[in-house]
């Protein structure tokens, strides 16, 4: 097929356009300027003060704590060989284990190169048989055993449950398995968890503890979030369930940083990681352009009551514009990126393809604070890859949006009419800001309590006097007070810096390209979470600690099992 695409007029004239650009413009008179300000600046103060600030160490690998930290690490070390070591003579070498080999054996004789089809086809077909006589819950759980086999062939494959969280989310919400609506992410949680702890004892040439760049500022606002939180049940002198949940709604999602980081295992696992969250956002992204086309009904409280003439917003799956367009902001950079990193041509049209459907998407959501998030994103991926002729590109397109899709004119049009800044004065977010800020100047310290205000816990349980304030930080800074928010954007910034200098660490293309999309996709959801609360959408969250943990990975954990902050002072 590919044959026939490569040969049309079409393609070779689309092919004929990007080199004749591409040519024009590094003949440019402004690309000689750009090279000549790059040529300059290598040999300047602020290229210097970047290139150290870029290969500094960690300020906290020399404190106590971190010898502490670093001691107890090596003493799980020593335990889990100690467990390896009984493990492999009571489970790998037993009568069990070796009968399941020699099956394998017996399996490819008989099928060769195709054992693992056959396979598949199989289990496809008792499946299918099985779910016409069992009942669903029974084959949910031959199901999920057949995976956790599939899993334990290989530990990194666990991590990819995180890529497709949307669809896991939507499956569990639809569900008629009532623990599994309410606790399904904890049990994916456990679950990652429990493998990563099995292959930290079954597989020790291959992985052992380390620490990363972000661990620490993560493990550190974990533990004033629970000081918070224990402080605000003393206050109400017992367990308090609402601040617990408010609790769980703010630190669950960050645990997949760590899930991602210490479950991956190869630069390969990362990137195919990657392409799965892309995928996800294909698949988010068709359901939302069938919603469009099959003319979902739009909640009227999307669109201000002023605002009658900007159409339709699609949600998909996820069951909101906003968190729909967030997603894709996440994604779409990375999805580009790949577009420019990757040699095959095949790849390239896919991910060309994959951009274009979800940037289709993202305009049909109708979110403006997605779009912006998105526009940061792509300018900081030219910027920080020097592709600048991506900005241009990224005017033109939003010029072509804006004169040719009537709702994304209607929503900007809106956005900068006098009307709006007015409602947004008057009943909208910002006349919300002036409040929250007096509540969180009475309780500077502690903070009203996790659930108590601004977001998605309270509103749910419908808290007396609380009210949702779109701006995140704000939200942060009144629930947990100066102490809880000074280190929650630290953790922020460590997760955001150790991102950015993960990509002056690789030196493979497609690596550094995805560091620099996963980067400027983190900055773009940072500064729309000023008007939005991002992070209360668990996908959101779970997406966004996901791509730092796949940066980080790639700059410091994929060079070897060793402790990562060896490695990054004696770079």
């Amino acid at each position: 097929m590919w044959k026939y695409v490569s040969n049309s007029l079409i393609y070779r004239f689309l092919i004929f356009i990007y080199e004749v650009i591409g040519n024009a413009y590094r003949n440019s008179f402004l690309n000689r300027c750009v090279e000549t300000v790059a040529a300059w600046n290598q040999h300047g103060l602020l290229y210097r003060t970047k290139q150290n600030y870029i290969s500094s160490t960690p300020k906290y690998s020399f404190s106590v704590t971190y010898r502490i930290l670093s001691f107890f690490g090596k003493i799980l070390d020593r335990f889990a060989g100690h467990v390896n070591h009984v493990y492999t003579k009571a489970f790998k070498n037993s009568l069990f284990t070796k009968a399941c080999r020699s099956l394998l054996q017996f399996w490819k004789k008989i099928f060769g190169k195709w054992s693992g089809l056959a396979c598949f086809i199989i289990l496809a077909v008792i499946l299918c048989a099985a779910a016409f006589v069992l009942p669903k819950l029974v084959v949910a759980g031959i199901i999920g055993i057949l995976g956790l086999v599939f899993i334990l062939r290989n530990f990194e494959r666990a991590a990819y449950l995180v890529a497709i969280y949307p669809i896991l989310y939507f499956v569990a919400g639809v569900s008629n398995i009532s623990f599994l609506v309410s606790l399904w992410d904890e049990l994916l949680i456990i679950f990652c968890v429990g493998i990563w702890f099995y292959r930290w004892v079954a597989d020790r040439k291959d992985f052992n503890f380390a620490w990363t760049p972000v661990d620490f500022s993560l493990i550190i606002f974990f533990v004033v979030c629970i000081a918070l939180f224990a402080i605000g049940s003393l206050n109400t002198l017992g367990f308090d369930s609402l601040g617990f949940d408010g609790l769980r709604a703010v630190i669950e999602y960050m645990f997949f940083f760590f899930i991602v980081v210490k479950l991956l295992r190869s630069e390969d696992g990362a990137k195919n990681l990657i392409k799965l969250m892309i995928l996800t956002g294909v698949v988010m992204s068709l359901h939302g352009i069938y919603q469009y086309i099959a003319k979902v009904e739009t909640p009227a409280y999307w669109t201000d009551k002023v605002e009658v003439s900007s159409g339709p917003r699609v949600f998909s799956f996820v069951g909101s514009p906003n968190v729909l367009g967030c997603l894709l902001a996440l994604v779409i950079p990375l999805a580009i990126s790949l577009i420019f990193s990757e040699k095959d041509l095949i790849q390239k049209f896919l991910y060309t393809a994959a951009s274009g459907i979800m940037g289709i998407c993202i305009l049909l959501t109708g979110s403006r604070s997605s779009w912006i998030a998105l526009g940061c994103a792509l300018i900081i991926y030219s910027i920080l890859s020097r592709k600048y002729y991506l900005i241009i590109g990224l005017f033109v397109v939003a010029i072509l949006a804006y004169t040719m899709v009537s709702s994304v004119r209607s929503r900007i049009d809106y956005m900068l009419d006098p009307a709006y800044i007015i409602s947004s004065f008057t009943g909208g977010r910002f006349a919300r800001w002036p409040k929250a800020l007096e509540m969180f100047y009475s309780n500077l310290l502690f903070g009203v309590g996790f659930g108590q205000f601004g977001g998605s816990v309270a509103t749910i349980n419908k808290v007396k006097g609380a009210f949702y304030v779109d701006n995140y930080y704000i939200k942060a800074a009144v629930e947990m007070g100066i102490f809880g928010l000074v280190t929650f954007l630290v953790a922020l910034y460590n997760g955001v810096v150790w991102s950015l200098r993960a990509s002056y660490k690789v030196e493979d293309k497609v690596s550094r390209g995805l560091i620099q999309s996963g980067f400027g996709a983190m900055v773009g959801i940072l500064v729309t979470n000023v008007v939005l609360n991002n992070f209360d959408a668990p996908s959101v969250t779970t997406y966004f600690w996901t791509i730092v943990a796949v940066c980080v990975f790639l700059g410091y954990v994929k060079k070897g099992p060793n402790n990562v902050l060896t490695n990054i002072s004696n770079k």
